[in-house]
Formats: structure tokens, C-alpha cells, sequence
């Protein structure tokens, strides 16, 4: 390796040892030195590659920003007149463009500050597996359930809610939260919420429920062509058992208890 790549390692191991080193800086140390450079030599993306990996590795949305700006000026400014190029010029062009697609795929699979900064036992992470759990809460419903006041409630939601994670709307005089799809894909990608949702586990229990009882009969459906007197009739009537003997209609009366029946001869 030359004498950049050699550089840039001894100032990697340095940085070890040395608290707050900036990225950054390094970053625009290197894209300075490739722009002014006689020819970019392989040590310059050798330590620029070095530096893409160590600020992917520790969420370095700073540097990573730092880099993507950097090498897209000096495309801009010093490759984009490709058919003056020879052979060497034209693969560094290539190495810059496939250095851009790196920094820009790892800005996009950075986790967000919420992943970084939100604890499973803290008053946020419980905010979201509340209002996941059961939709609909109000502050005072989340201060029970997190054991805090509301001021810490009303902090902690308004953080959420610029991250994205929660929604609030207004019913009557208090504020209900509801979780986002990115804030219930956040719970279910960090492990804090149940694989089976609040509803299926009510309609689970509701089922046990029925399973226990199963002499109880099971409410017929209502017909909406009857009126309501019939319907209570037909409720009252006791259910019909398979097999048995099924209970004769009583005769009709006549219409008219006054007429004389006529006798069929």
C-alpha cells in the first residue's frame, strides 16, 4: 500500500484511543487530497472504503453524509467528460460511481435515532406496546400505565409522534393515541410486541369462552323481514332437537268466529 492508505491506518488506530474523533474530518481530508491529487490512487479508495465501513458499522450518519456529498462534488466537477477519458480515468470514474451506490444504500439501512436511542424498559418503549396493544389511549390512561404524570406523557408522545411512530387526534377535551404501520413495524423488528395482536387475543379468549360452555344455546340470528313481535315468539320457543319429534302446528282460527264453517259433504 502507499503512503495515503499507510496515513490513514495510523490515524484509524489513533482514533481508537482519542475520544470525539470526527469522521468528518477525516472524510473531507481524504475527498480534498483525491481532488487535488495527479491521479486518485487505489490507497485514496482504500481508506475511503476503510472509512464507509467504520461510520456504517457505528450509525455514522454524519460522515456518511460527509462521504456522499464529497465524492458526488468531485464527480460533478472532474468525471463527467467521459469521452475525453483513457482507460485509467474512465475506471476511476466507475470507482467513484460505485462508491456513491455504497454510501447511499447504507444511508438508507441506517436504523433512525429512535432505534438507537429507545430503551425495551423506558417510558417510550412502553408508550408504543400501550398504544399497540390498545389503541385509543389518553394521557392520563398512559400515566397509569407507565407511572408517570401526564407533563412526562405529553413529552414523551410528542417525541414519537415527530419520529413518526404514533398518530394523536382530539376526542372532546383529551388527546388518544394511535400507533403508526413504521411504529408497530419498529415494535415487531425489536422483539417489544406479542406476535399475537390484542385482538386475536380476545378473540381467542372468547372462543375458550364458548368452548366451556357448551350446553349454552346459541343466539339465533335475527331476520330483519320479521316483525319484532315475531321475532320474540320465535325466541321464546324452545330449540328443536335433531331426530325428535317435532311439535304439530296448532289449527288455524277462522278469520271470522261469527261465520258458520261450512261442512265439506
Amino acid at each position: 500500500m502507499d503512503d495515503e492508505l499507510s496515513v490513514t491506518r495510523q490515524r484509524g488506530q489513533r482514533a481508537q484511543h482519542a475520544q470525539g474523533r470526527s469522521r468528518r474530518a477525516e472524510a473531507r481530508r481524504i475527498l480534498d487530497s483525491m481532488e487535488h491529487a495527479k491521479s486518485v490512487t487505489d490507497g485514496h479508495f482504500s481508506a475511503l472504503g476503510m472509512l464507509i465501513t467504520d461510520a456504517s458499522l457505528s450509525a455514522d450518519e454524519a460522515a456518511l453524509i460527509e462521504v456522499k456529498d464529497g465524492l458526488q462534488w468531485l464527480h460533478r466537477s472532474h468525471y463527467l467528460d467521459v469521452p475525453a477519458f483513457d482507460g485509467e480515468r474512465r475506471e476511476q470514474r466507475g470507482r467513484i460511481l460505485g462508491l456513491i451506490d455504497c454510501v447511499h444504500w447504507a444511508l438508507r439501512r441506517l436504523p433512525s435515532g429512535l432505534q438507537l436511542g429507545l430503551q425495551p424498559g423506558g417510558h417510550a418503549a412502553k408508550f408504543l406496546v400501550a398504544v399497540a396493544t390498545d389503541p385509543g389511549l389518553s394521557n392520563q390512561d398512559l400515566a397509569s400505565r407507565l407511572g408517570a404524570d401526564e407533563t412526562e406523557v405529553s413529552r414523551v408522545g410528542r417525541r414519537l409522534l415527530s419520529a413518526g411512530v404514533v398518530w394523536k387526534r382530539k376526542e372532546w377535551r383529551r388527546n388518544c393515541w394511535d400507533i403508526t404501520p413504521r411504529g408497530r413495524e419498529y415494535l415487531e423488528t425489536a422483539g417489544l410486541l406479542d406476535e399475537t395482536p390484542a385482538g386475536d387475543a380476545r378473540r381467542d379468549a372468547a372462543t375458550a369462552a364458548a368452548v366451556a360452555r357448551p350446553d349454552e344455546p346459541s343466539r339465533r340470528p335475527v331476520r330483519s323481514s320479521e316483525s319484532t313481535a315475531d321475532r320474540r315468539r320465535r325466541e321464546a320457543e324452545p330449540p328443536h332437537k335433531p331426530g325428535g319429534p317435532r311439535k304439530a302446528d296448532a289449527p288455524r282460527k277462522p278469520d271470522d268466529p261469527d261465520r258458520p264453517t261450512r261442512r265439506r259433504g
